[in-house]
């Protein structure tokens, strides 16, 4: 009992750690250079979570081939999701609607952290805790860069950011952690992580491709040179935010 309430303790810890990021939400006076490169950092990050959850799930898959039940699930998954994000009509640019790219990257990214924390329960249950406890300074760093993508496409808003909207979507991103860890501990299925990980692969691509369209158009300047210089600098912040999520995810797994 004693290890299950150590579980939990420690997911609220890793889950709520997301909020660290939330602060840059009201940062002000923001320069466009700064945002450009803040905006590519998040995207760097979202790329590196893919490759992760691609990663985990080709584990889960093994010799299976694309007929099998747990590929097919996946790849409906991710389709049908996918298809959803990109069908409203309302505006899906984050200037415009900032909130909604928050919302999905949230989204994206609690999804994640669902399959995250149903491993870290499981191991709890299975008597495993001592070897992930270590791993637990990892995972806080890494919910921590999470934030990011959940906080840059409010930042600089000209929307007036309510701070109960930003605290829920930050909610939304880092509960699951403990949601997944509770049923980690009762409850474990290859087929839960593979469902879970395509909602959350479909929305993260899903805020990639408007992120990196909305920094792509940012650049776009009257100056030749100048605008060169927006361009390496969107390239350079997918880089670093990229080489970041790996450092921290390198910790995860240490």
């Amino acid at each position: 009992m004693i290890n299950s309430y150590l579980t939990i303790a420690l997911s609220v810890v890793m889950g709520l750690s997301v909020f660290l990021s939330m602060p840059i939400v009201f940062r002000k006076n923001i320069s466009l250079r700064r945002m450009l490169f803040y905006n590519a950092f998040a995207v760097g990050i979202l790329v590196f979570l893919l490759i992760d959850i691609y990663g985990d799930v080709a584990g889960i898959f093994g010799n299976a081939t694309i007929t099998s039940p747990i590929e097919i699930l996946f790849i409906v998954s991710f389709a049908l999701s996918f298809l959803f994000f990109i069908l409203p009509k309302g505006s899906r640019d984050p200037e415009e609607n900032p909130k909604r790219t928050s919302v999905l990257a949230a989204i994206g990214i609690g999804f994640q952290n669902l399959t995250e924390g149903l491993v870290f329960g499981s191991a709890g249950a299975a008597g495993l805790l001592p070897i992930y406890t270590l791993s637990v300074v990892g995972f806080t760093l890494q919910n921590v860069t999470e934030g990011f993508p959940i906080a840059m496409p409010l930042v600089g808003s000209r929307q007036k950011m309510e701070k109960k909207f930003v605290a829920g979507a930050f909610l939304i991103g880092g509960i699951p952690t403990i949601i997944g860890t509770l049923i980690g501990l009762v409850f474990f299925s290859n087929m839960f992580i593979v469902f879970f990980d395509a909602l959350a692969s479909a929305a993260i691509l899903y805020v990639v491709l408007v992120l990196f369209h909305v920094n792509i158009a940012r650049s776009r300047v009257q100056d030749k040179k100048e605008m060169d210089h927006m361009m390496w600098l969107t390239y350079s912040g997918i880089l670093v935010g990229f080489v970041a999520a790996f450092i921290v995810n390198y910790l995860v797994l240490a």
